[in-house]
């Protein structure tokens, strides 16, 4: 059985599935005067074979995440989706490097439980769980950040997570901070939740309900192929 190569869409594009005009092979965009191959209505083998019948001209196409291949965990939105396209090949790993990160003030997720009731004056711990739409299944591995910082932790299983911090830790030392909450990049739309932390009970356990984005689990653009191997020395 033929195997497809590990594709990639370097450039996904934002022009609407829904409006282009039906073709043969998928539909015609008229944004950019092309067409759009549908990938996902096609097998391994399919997509090899038109793939082969193109003789290296570049091709536009609809496909599955799964078809690419799924992305890759990170911390902050932006280096999250580069380190999921350089895991398909759409980049090299280091493009989204930077610095280590210090340590962060407190233990996240998976912390031992900490009773709210008894928990420090000195701390603020915030717990939830994120689900599929307004009464979908739960999402796990959802990455929930605080504020613009790197720091956060990620859904179990169930769609649980905690949130352990001092409360004089600068990110949140003003009295509020922004949740931002990132599914799977082709799944779900990002969702910010601002709570204000001024009381000194701790925050109330928060249910958080993700959108999907249109055509969910989709990504369009032009197909690269995978470079070939290059042949080992021999002397």
């Amino acid at each position: 059985m033929a195997t497809l190569p590990r594709i990639s869409i370097p450039q996904p594009c934002a022009q609407p599935w829904a409006v282009m005009s039906p073709t043969s092979a998928g539909r015609h965009c008229a944004a950019c005067a092309t067409e759009v191959v549908d990938f996902t209505r096609l097998s391994d083998a399919e997509i090899l074979a038109f793939m082969a019948r193109q003789g290296g001209r570049p091709v536009c196409a609809l496909a599955h995440g799964a078809q690419l291949a799924p992305p890759a965990p990170a911390t902050r939105w932006r280096r999250w989706l580069l380190a999921g396209l350089a895991v398909l090949g759409w980049q090299s790993a280091t493009s989204c490097a930077t610095k280590p990160p210090q340590s962060p003030p407190v233990p996240t997720a998976a912390a031992t439980a900490t009773d709210p009731a008894t928990a420090p004056a000195r701390q603020i711990i915030i717990r939830g769980q994120v689900l599929d739409g307004a009464s979908g299944p739960a999402v796990a591995g959802v990455r929930v950040l605080v504020n613009d910082t790197q720091f956060g932790t990620t859904t179990d299983e169930k769609g649980n997570f905690e949130l352990i911090m001092a409360r004089d830790w600068a990110p949140i030392a003003g009295g509020s901070v922004t949740l931002k909450f990132f599914g799977g990049p082709f799944d779900f739309q990002e969702k910010d939740v601002k709570l204000d932390l001024r009381a000194k009970s701790q925050p109330a356990a928060l249910v958080v309900h993700l959108e999907s984005i249109p055509n969910r689990g989709q990504v369009m653009g032009k197909i690269r192929m995978p470079e070939p191997p290059v042949a080992p020395p021999r002397k």
